[in-house]
Order: C-alpha cells, then sequence, then structure tokens
C-alpha cells in the first residue's frame, strides 16, 4: 500500500464509519431503543478521537507549526467530543436502561457543552490544516478546505444522526481526503531548483 493511499485512508474511513453508524442512531431515546443507544456510543468510544486526527495527518505533511494546531485541535475534539459521546450516549442510555427517565437533562446540558467545544476545536483543525496545504499548494487546498470545515461545523447541529449528521460526516471526510490528495502530490511536493550553467573549462595560458 502507498503511503498516498494509506494517508487517505487514514484520514477518511473513521469518519465514514460514524456515518454508517449514525444510520441507525435513534432519534430519540426511549425504553425500546436504550440498549441500541447505549451500545452503540460504546462503539464510538475509540472512533471519534481517530476523527480528530485527520486533519493533523494532513497538515504535518506541508508545515509543521500548523501541523501543531491542527494537532492541538484534533486533540480537543477527541477529548470533548468523546466526553459527550460518553454522557450523551453511554451515560443517558445506561440511566434509561435502569429506569431513571428524569435525571438525564443535566446529563444532555453538560454534554452540549463539551460538545460543542469539541466541534469548535474540529474546525479550527480543519483550518489549519487547509492552511498548511495552501501554503504549498496555493488555491487548490481550498476545495478540500471548504468540505471539511464545512462538514466539521455541521458535526454541531447534525452530530451523526441519520440526515444531517451522514452530511456532516461524509462532507468532512470527503474535504479531508481532497487536502490529503492535494498535500501529497508532485505539483505540491516538488522543490525548487537551481539552475546551473555549463562549467567553464579554463583553457592553456
Amino acid at each position: 500500500m502507498s503511503s498516498r493511499l494509506r494517508l487517505v485512508l487514514l484520514v477518511s474511513l473513521p469518519a465514514v464509519i460514524c456515518a454508517l453508524i449514525g444510520l441507525v442512531h435513534p432519534h430519540h431515546l426511549t425504553d425500546e431503543t436504550a440498549s441500541r443507544w447505549q451500545v452503540m456510543h460504546l462503539i464510538l468510544i475509540p472512533l471519534f478521537p481517530l476523527v480528530g486526527l485527520g486533519p493533523w495527518l494532513v497538515a504535518r505533511h506541508s508545515n509543521r507549526p500548523l501541523g501543531w494546531i491542527a494537532a492541538v485541535g484534533g486533540y480537543g475534539f477527541a477529548t470533548f467530543y468523546t466526553s459527550l459521546d460518553l454522557l450523551a450516549g453511554v451515560a443517558a442510555g445506561t440511566l434509561q436502561l435502569a429506569g431513571v427517565t428524569d435525571g438525564k437533562a443535566p446529563v444532555y446540558e453538560v454534554a452540549r457543552a463539551l460538545g460543542l467545544i469539541g466541534v469548535v476545536s474540529l474546525v479550527l483543525a480543519c483550518i489549519a490544516a487547509t492552511a498548511a496545504v495552501a501554503i504549498r499548494a496555493r488555491l487548490r487546498a481550498l476545495p478540500g478546505g471548504i468540505l471539511a470545515v464545512v462538514g466539521a461545523c455541521l458535526i454541531q447541529p447534525g452530530h451523526i444522526y441519520a440526515g444531517l449528521g451522514t452530511a456532516a460526516m461524509l462532507l468532512l471526510a470527503a474535504g479531508l481526503v481532497l487536502l490529503a490528495l492535494t498535500a501529497t502530490s508532485k505539483r505540491s511536493s516538488v522543490a525548487p531548483t537551481t539552475a546551473k550553467g555549463p562549467a567553464t573549462v579554463a583553457g592553456p595560458s
């Protein structure tokens, strides 16, 4: 497997898998959906941090300082959005299964606040990745960057629910793929060469 293909898979697969899981995400937590709600969010615990890695994996190829910014943003998404998953997903599902139906509102409130921090972090990471690629690829970085940033923004209202959430994750994945392809293209990676004239051979004096 080439390093370019490996990068494309690493930056896209976590978001694509989240989108697929989101297709069976219940729109409401009830006694009937509580078990599926809980299990689904347990599966998402290791996936959300991998989504946050994508912008860093792209940015580090082009610019180290912006790569660090993307890494910090990705880490913010990994920690805060996974916290949302644990609270609004695993904890709320567990409470529902235990018959506690009146104590989930404060859990959801904290989860929403943490999720917002995570989404803002991911948006900043995608902006940093776009800027890093644009340093070398100029305007060719914009299509992927726009898709990634829009996808990241839509996670806040859509989460991974079928519909808007599915679109959010797929747009994010598509944007990161385009950025990865642009960052690793030959047009972006060829270093400028210095022209050298023919050597002058001194004749006999």
